[in-house]
C-alpha cells in the first residue's frame, strides 16, 4: 500500500483504526449512517464496506476513494444516504457537489458540466457546474460528489462519468484544467426499475393464494426480486463499461409499515429537540406515531410522503402556535395525540393572573 495514499485521506493509529473525516472508527461510520437512514441495513453494510476499504488507505490511487451507486424506489433513503456521508466525512450534510442530471438531459445543457469546448462562448472562463473545493476535498477531508438520478442525463453526461470513474479526473472542456476527483468519494443515484417494483407489490398483494404460475412464486419472494429489478434495470441502461466501473451497486429497499413507524420516530425525535431547545417541552404519544405511520405510509413514494403528512399534521399547526405565541421566553408545553384517527393538538402555558397585579 502506497504510505502518500493512505495519507490521503486516514491516519491509522496503533489500535488499527481509521479516521475518514470526522467518522474516527468503523463503529462511527455505522452509527452514524443506520442512525439517519432506517429500514436500509443491507444499504448501510454496503457503504460501512466500502469506506472502510478507502480508509484504510487500500482503494486504487488511480480512482476515486469509492464510486457508489445507490438503486431503488424513490422516498427510500438514496439521498439522505450522500447528505448523511458528507456529514459524517466533511462535517456538513450539504457540504458536498451535487448535480441534478435531470437539468443536464439535453445536449446543449450537457456541456455545462465540463465547460464548453474551445470556440465557444464561455470557453475562456473555464465555466463547469463543478464545485472544485468540494470534490477535491483536503489531506483530512476527502470531496463528496452526488449524481442524482443519472437516468436523467444525456448520453455525453454520462461518458464523462466513465472517465471520472476510470481515471479519476475529468478534463475541462476548455483544456485550460482538470477536476481531480482522486480524493473523493462519488456517489450516483438511480430509479431505475421504480415503477416494476411498484407494479411487484402492487401484484403481490393481490396473488391468489396457492398460485402456482410463476409470476407469483416470483411474487412470494418480493424483497429479493425487488432488488434484482432495480439492479437489471440500471445495467440494461448503462453500457456496460460504466456498470462495470462501480465498486458497489446498492440496492435500497421500499420502505413497510414497520420501517414508516421508524422513520415517524426519527423525525418526531427531531421536531422535539428543536422545539426545546426554544423552550417548548413537546410529547407526541405513541398512539399519535402509530396513526401517522399509517396513515402517512405509502409504499410508492416512501419516506418522502411520510415527510409531507407530519408537515401537515404537526410541522404547521405547531409553527401556527409558536408564531401566535408573545414575544419573549414564555414556557410552553404541547401534546400530540389522537382521537378517532385525527391528530390532536393540544397546548398549554403558565398562568399570567399572579403577574396581573404587579402593574
Amino acid at each position: 500500500m502506497s504510505g502518500h495514499l493512505a495519507a490521503r485521506f486516514h491516519d491509522l493509529d496503533t489500535t488499527g483504526g481509521f479516521r475518514l473525516g470526522d467518522a474516527r472508527s468503523v463503529d462511527d461510520l455505522r452509527r452514524g449512517l443506520s442512525g439517519a437512514i432506517v429500514g436500509q441495513d443491507e444499504g448501510v453494510d454496503a457503504v460501512v464496506r466500502a469506506l472502510m476499504i478507502a480508509g484504510a488507505g487500500l482503494a486504487d490511487r488511480r480512482r476515486p476513494i469509492a464510486s457508489l451507486l445507490f438503486v431503488g424506489p424513490t422516498g427510500v433513503g438514496k439521498t439522505e444516504m450522500a447528505r448523511r456521508i458528507a456529514h459524517l466525512v466533511r462535517g456538513d450534510a450539504d457540504n458536498l457537489c451535487r448535480i441534478d442530471m435531470n437539468s443536464l438531459a439535453q445536449e446543449h445543457y450537457a456541456a455545462s458540466l465540463s465547460g464548453a469546448p474551445p470556440g465557444y462562448a464561455g470557453s475562456k472562463e473555464s465555466f463547469t457546474l463543478f464545485e472544485r473545493d468540494k470534490i477535491e476535498g483536503t489531506v483530512s477531508r476527502p470531496g463528496v460528489v452526488l449524481f442524482d438520478e443519472i437516468e436523467k442525463a444525456h448520453p455525453t453526461v454520462l461518458r464523462a462519468l466513465l472517465q471520472i470513474l476510470d481515471a479519476g479526473t475529468l478534463r475541462i472542456a476548455s483544456g485550460t484544467s482538470t477536476i481531480d476527483f482522486r480524493n473523493s468519494i462519488v456517489l450516483l443515484t438511480s430509479n431505475l426499475g421504480t415503477r416494476e417494483i411498484h407494479d411487484l407489490r402492487r401484484t403481490r398483494r393481490w396473488a391468489p393464494i396457492g398460485a402456482a404460475s410463476r409470476v407469483v412464486d416470483r411474487i412470494r419472494h418480493g424483497r429479493r426480486d425487488e432488488t434484482a429489478i432495480a439492479v437489471d434495470a440500471v445495467r440494461d441502461f448503462l453500457d456496460p463499461e460504466l456498470f462495470n466501473r462501480f465498486d458497489e451497486i446498492i440496492a435500497f429497499r421500499s420502505i413497510d409499515t414497520g420501517t414508516a413507524r421508524r422513520v415517524v420516530d426519527l423525525e418526531v425525535e427531531r421536531l422535539t429537540d428543536e422545539l426545546a431547545t426554544r423552550g417548548v417541552l413537546c410529547t407526541v404519544t405513541d398512539d399519535a406515531r402509530t396513526c401517522l405511520a399509517t396513515t402517512g405510509f405509502d409504499e410508492r413514494y416512501g419516506a418522502r410522503h411520510l415527510h409531507r403528512t407530519l408537515r401537515r399534521e404537526i410541522h404547521a399547526p405547531i409553527a401556527e402556535r409558536l408564531l401566535r405565541r408573545p414575544a419573549g421566553p414564555i414556557p410552553l408545553l404541547i401534546t400530540v395525540d389522537v382521537s378517532e384517527d385525527v391528530i390532536v393538538i393540544s397546548d398549554t402555558e403558565p398562568s399570567t393572573e399572579s403577574g396581573a397585579g404587579d402593574e
